[in-house]
């Protein structure tokens, strides 16, 4: 009864024009309140001017008779005076409240690639509006979580009673059946020919005769090539290759030419020369990065199917990186950062004769796509390479732009992750991206997390990493919208400022360490390669293929046992690395425990 009550006051105060008056009567206060005696009058027009717009009728007002413009310039004056600071909150929360939506400027809220599921139509998209957290009126760092009653007792899962362990219980379903699944333990299958067969004579039990049967392995698998030779590998044609090189100045030193890569990353037609550039590359810089060959990967990616049909590799992934060289500090976050960005983006509203608000980068246009003819004065951006999704970009102000992510494939939502290649910088400069269509109410980029940059200069000089970077860092509501304008739904900005290092350079910039699943082939060679197989049975097989056509790897990593006898081989272990795709974090974190699995001699 009360929420309607006020609903109709607002509309009662809308109608009657009090809103005009309301903000009449802040101004005036502010030019003959130059001391700051009667501050709480000027908070209680503030409460109900924030009262009055809690209606779209009252925002309307609000924009109509020029309220932001007016709530702009007073906050600028309260800045200044350390007494009236107590202002600044809830006019810098009203305008954003009033600041008008607007829809993102894409066909379709849809993403740019799609994907025919079997059994589903052609046309049949998800949609699942519950991944956007709506946050209208507050963007609080609290978040709610659901929580449940723990109603289970974890302290029954323990075995305490010795005995019982004794015995082995009966399996849960007939021994008939359990067949099948040997084909996915190798190891057990396996018959250790080169082992020493002295050991004690092997046991005989059900279950050795059951594993030790003559069904044939029906699952293809990888065993460890005999030698290390590169020459079985072949180049993928130019196209698929993103290589950078340098050119030699007058005293004799190199230096990278932005537009030498632009050329090779984005060929017109096929042209000769480019794969033995690679191997010049290769030759003239050397691949020195641990647990990572830059022709593997080659060889993997031109296997790789992709939806989008990529043809070209991000340099980061072809070259490879190093470590961070030491723990990596949480940003500080000087006080009043959104405040500041906040600002910026009323300013959008109030002088839109300074926004250019020209498209640089387009998915969906091939004009758009790191062209030549790109404005000298323009960053140039890229994102047609595996893992990269930066749909759009805007060029804003001079060296401010909005950036859209594209949505999950056969999705309209999940916006969070993004890597795209920046490249046409000028040194020194600070330059601020938006991302400006991310979905969770909250991230830890607020709390000191920061994006990773990868440049190409550095890594031909010697110091590939990927860095973490970015001053300014906030994530807040926006007023941007779906562009099919669903209600309720809001999109947050995370903004960030980064100033290269080097003129010309090509950067590459990442929500985290990227890991594709190129990357996973290549490094899984890597790894069977490098284990002794004497001391570490290793074997990849593929456990199915995925709707895309990509083969599944499971792979198997234990030590080999010291004989053939049973109770040697009933200890071989598996270790399952399950991860969800997008989590690039855990991925690279699995892949460290593969690794050291591989180079392990024990048992664990």
């Amino acid at each position: 009864m009360d929420e309607k009550l006020s609903e109709e006051n607002c509309r009662m105060a809308v109608g009657k024009g009090y809103i005009s008056g309301l903000l009449k009567l802040y101004e005036e206060w502010h030019m003959h309140d130059s001391e700051n005696q009667h501050l709480p009058i000027h908070q209680a027009l503030l409460h109900c001017l924030h009262r009055a717009t809690n209606t779209s009728l009252g925002r309307s007002a609000l924009v109509t008779n020029g309220g932001i413009a007016l709530l702009y310039r007073t906050t600028q004056t309260c800045l200044s005076n350390k007494a009236a600071e107590c202002l600044v909150e809830p006019a810098v929360q009203l305008m954003r409240k009033c600041y008008p939506k607007s829809p993102l400027p894409l066909p379709s809220d849809r993403s740019a690639l799609s994907f025919p599921l079997p059994g589903r139509p052609a046309d049949a998209w998800e949609d699942d509006p519950g991944a956007r957290y709506d946050s209208f009126e507050d963007d609080s760092d609290e978040e709610q979580e659901n929580e449940e009653p723990d109603c289970r007792d974890f302290e029954d899962d323990l075995e305490c009673d010795v005995s019982r362990l004794t015995t082995r219980p009966e399996p849960d379903r007939p021994r008939e059946q359990l067949q099948q699944y040997s084909e996915l333990c190798p190891e057990l299958q396996h018959d250790f020919q080169d082992l020493d067969s002295d050991s004690e004579p092997e046991e005989s039990s059900d279950e050795e005769s059951l594993l030790n049967g003559d069904s044939e392995d029906k699952i293809k698998g990888r065993r460890r090539p005999r030698g290390n030779s590169m020459d079985s590998l072949s180049v993928p044609d130019p196209e698929t290759l993103n290589s950078h090189g340098k050119n030699p100045d007058q005293d004799g030193k190199t230096y990278l030419k932005a537009q030498d890569f632009r050329r090779l990353s984005c060929p017109k037609s096929p042209e000769g020369g480019h794969s033995s550039m690679v191997d010049k590359l290769l030759e003239k810089y050397g691949a020195f990065i641990p647990h990572h060959d830059p022709r593997l990967y080659i060889d993997a990616a031109a296997h790789t199917k992709s939806i989008a049909d990529y043809s070209i590799l991000a340099f980061p992934d072809f070259w490879g990186h190093l470590p961070p060289q030491g723990p990596e500090p949480m940003a500080v976050r000087k006080p009043h950062v959104q405040r500041k960005k906040v600002f910026e983006d009323v300013q959008r509203l109030l002088c839109p004769e300074d926004i250019i608000n020209k498209v640089v980068f387009d998915m969906e246009d091939g004009s758009l796509q790191c062209t030549s003819d790109s404005p000298a004065d323009s960053l140039r951006f890229f994102s047609r390479f595996e893992s990269g999704n930066l749909r759009k970009a805007v060029h804003v102000r001079r060296y401010e732009y909005d950036l859209i992510l594209n949505a999950d494939v056969n999705s309209s939502s999940h916006h969070q992750w993004f890597y795209f290649e920046v490249s046409g910088m000028v040194a020194d400069v600070p330059y601020r991206f938006n991302v400006v269509n991310c979905e969770k109410s909250n991230s830890q980029f607020n709390y000191g997390m920061q994006p990773v940059l990868y440049s190409v200069r550095e890594a031909l000089e010697g110091r590939p990493h990927w860095v973490r970077a970015g001053t300014e860092i906030c994530y807040y509501r926006n007023h941007f919208c779906p562009s099919r304008g669903q209600r309720g739904q809001s999109f947050y900005t995370l903004t960030f400022t980064v100033t290269f290092r080097h003129e010309e350079d090509v950067c590459y910039l990442a929500y985290h360490y990227p890991y594709t699943y190129s990357a996973l082939q290549s490094h899984l060679q890597v790894l069977e390669r490098s284990v002794d197989p004497r001391k570490v049975f290793f074997r990849q097989q593929t456990l199915c293929d995925t709707i895309a056509g990509n083969a599944c790897p499971l792979i198997t990593i234990t030590a080999c046992p010291p004989s053939r006898a049973w109770r040697h081989l009933h200890q071989l272990r598996k270790f399952n690395c399950r991860t969800h795709d997008s989590c690039a974090e855990v991925v690279v974190i699995s892949e460290d425990v593969l690794r050291l699995r591989a180079n392990s001699h024990y048992h664990t």
